[in-house]
């Protein structure tokens, strides 16, 4: 590579005096040489006019002695004084165009359309002897210039012209004042290694003359990194300083632009130190200057911290049920800014009524149990459940039509004792992150993996149904399910096949109908209308087994290996299949979409997709599904990590 200065420098000589001198003299010997055949026509002309007593008196003309007439006289012979201005004017325009094509003849070097910032002219003859007086100047073909690192090196080329061009030693050596940045050699080629700056300099030994131009070697940025990607700040505290990471470590501009995106929440300055403002979640930015490369940290902006003051169970005066009947406890906890909501539910009598962490009751034989529920700080209520006999032959059995009684939703708070940035190692270390590009499923960053893994980055509108209890009853009646379902393909009319499976398997039935639709196209797939295998036509509606390299393939044989030969066995098997693999397994208990793909209870385990938005972008589809039952109660389980505030999750 050659850079080039815009201009060429002048040369330290001794000013352009002498060149001028130079160049009068000649013009004074032209005009003695034309003169010189006409002088003695010329002063006969000149004593024949003298005679005149009028021209005479014109021509020699003297200043009086007082200075005070010096004005008036001038002004009565100004004729006198115009002709000489004249004539020195003319001189000077012949002497400036008589330099300027001397200067366009002259040796001295231009290149392109660099301009030159003057003229010299040098003696160039053969036999001219280069004297101690004669002017000897090194140019070079840029003075200031910079590259960037490539991979470790970079290239460049600078030139030197010596003047005159006819000096018998004009030999150019070429010296580095720092090699580990860049060298250069005889030719002027220079390999940077190094970011740094670096003087060149060009040595023509024979005359002792020197020239210098610096170079700038960069090293340009190549990325950045936040190792903190979510900070929980409180209203009332100083705020928190995040250091970025800038890649690689010897980048030589190393600055960064911090942004907010919602300044009304969180202000960050420029060094980083981010600063709550009011209660909400946004996004802090890391720009680099060079290269504009990006990382973000999630800030969400709370209360101070607040500990849970009562825990009240809305709905004791219904405690009274039937032995294999189920209630739901609605709780309410108080105030809805506490730190940690988490709920812990006990039986003090199992063989009457057990309750699960969810606060669902089951009646089991006849008598009284209390049934205690305690926040994390030791605030707690119990209250009594009265279970009374039934004429029903098998109490235990849910295939039989429970009624359902669950009236109201709620929202519980499951603590885990595994910390975020613990979670996130273990989740990078499996290897099974992914992202889906406009290139292809890759590996996902740690970033990527922590922004949709983090409980508080998506629990608003459609993200909190990646929460959503799907072990609970949404009291949704058959009518309303085939009302949806009426154009749904095979899945038409098979509300009541869906409200059974639900009740029999203990999931959600608008979570059923969902599921079926998203995986199976609304009813219209190839799996969902049925595949033959080994002459049995089977079917599969919720894509269970059906990996992305061969869904029909796969999803055909487990479905055959299951026995689904109808949508109704479709519909009830797999239903089976989520709750035992899932939703109410013993071992995982992963009861909503987040748990599914991320089992906080053990990271890295037993996950359903490897898609890092998967829960999100499911809650979304979900949600659009939910909206057309406008009664469907609600119960949301959110997960919080040891340390960790969590979201405060509405239930509107």
């Amino acid at each position: 590579m050659e850079i080039k200065i815009p201009k060429n420098i002048k040369p330290n000589n001794n000013g352009l005096f002498p060149f001028l001198r130079k160049a009068w003299a000649r013009i004074c010997a032209f005009f003695k040489a034309a003169l010189k055949g006409v002088s003695k026509p010329f002063k006969m002309l000149w004593k024949k006019l003298c005679e005149n007593k009028g021209f005479y008196r014109f021509a020699y003309v003297t200043f009086p002695k007082w200075r005070k007439k010096i004005f008036s006289y001038a002004k009565e012979r100004r004729l006198k004084i115009i002709i000489p201005a004249a004539a020195c004017v003319l001189a000077l325009a012949v002497l400036l165009i008589g330099t300027r094509k001397i200067a366009e003849n002259s040796d001295y070097y231009t290149e392109g359309n660099d301009s030159v910032e003057f003229g010299m002219v040098l003696q160039n003859y053969s036999t001219f002897d280069h004297s101690e007086k004669t002017h000897i100047a090194v140019h070079l073909s840029w003075d200031d210039g910079a590259v960037d690192l490539t991979d470790g090196t970079a290239q460049a080329r600078i030139k030197a012209t010596v003047y005159p061009i006819n000096l018998e030693n004009s030999e150019i050596t070429w010296e580095s004042s720092d090699e580990e940045i860049a060298e250069i050699d005889d030719e002027g080629n220079i390999t940077a290694t190094n970011p740094g700056e670096v003087t060149l300099t060009a040595n023509l030994e024979a005359y002792s003359k020197t020239s210098r131009a610096s170079l700038a070697v960069r090293q340009p940025v190549s990325g950045i990194f936040l190792p903190t990607t979510t900070i929980t700040l409180y209203t009332d505290g100083s705020g928190r300083l995040l250091e970025a990471q800038v890649f690689p470590e010897n980048a030589t501009n190393r600055n960064i632009i911090w942004e907010s995106k919602n300044t009304k929440i969180a202000r960050v300055d420029s060094s980083g130190h981010v600063k709550p403002v009011s209660v909400g979640m946004t996004e802090v930015t890391a720009t680099t200057e060079d290269g504009e490369f990006q990382a973000k940290c999630f800030v969400n902006v709370v209360n101070p911290t607040v500990d849970v003051e009562t825990v009240s169970v809305q709905n004791t005066a219904d405690m009274q049920i039937k032995v294999g009947e189920r209630i739901n406890a609605i709780v309410t906890v108080s105030p809805s800014n506490a730190k940690n909501k988490t709920l812990t539910w006990s039986s003090d009598n199992e063989e009457v009524a057990t309750v699960s962490q969810t606060g669902l009751i089951r009646g089991k034989s006849e008598g009284t149990a209390n049934i205690t529920v305690e926040s994390v700080n030791g605030v707690k209520q119990t209250f009594s459940v009265e279970v009374a006999a039934t004429d029903e032959k098998d109490p235990f059995d849910l295939n039989e039509d429970v009624p359902a009684l669950v009236t109201e939703g709620k929202v519980t708070y499951t603590s885990y004792s595994t910390t975020f940035p613990q979670a996130i190692r273990i989740q990078m270390e499996t290897g099974s992150a992914t992202m889906w590009r406009t290139s292809g499923t890759t590996a996902a960053t740690e970033a990527e993996t922590a922004e949709y893994m983090n409980p508080n980055n998506y629990y608003t509108d459609a993200y909190k149904y990646q929460f959503l209890d799907l072990s609970s009853s949404n009291n949704v009646s058959e009518e309303t399910l085939n009302a949806y379902l009426a154009d749904k393909g095979v899945l038409k009319g098979m509300g009541a096949v869906f409200i059974e499976a639900a009740k029999e398997y203990n999931v959600s039935e608008v979570y059923l109908v969902a599921h079926a639709c998203l995986e199976s196209g609304n009813g219209t797939s190839q799996l969902a209308t049925g595949v033959n295998v080994n002459g049995t036509t089977v079917y599969n509606v919720f894509g269970i087994g059906a990996y992305d390299s061969d869904a029909v393939g796969y999803g055909s044989k487990k479905a055959y290996s299951e026995g689904w030969t109808s949508v109704e066995q479709a519909i009830r098997g797999g239903a089976k299949w989520i709750s035992e693999n899932y939703i109410n397994n013993s071992e995982h208990r992963q009861n909503t979409l987040y748990k599914m793909r991320w089992n906080p209870e053990n990271p890295g385990e037993h996950q359903y997709a490897t898609d890092v938005s998967w829960a999100v972008k499911q809650a979304v589809s979900i949600e659009k599904i939910f909206s057309a039952f406008g009664d469907a109660v609600l119960s949301f389980d959110v997960p919080v990590y040891s340390g960790q505030i969590p979201p405060t999750v509405s239930l509107e």
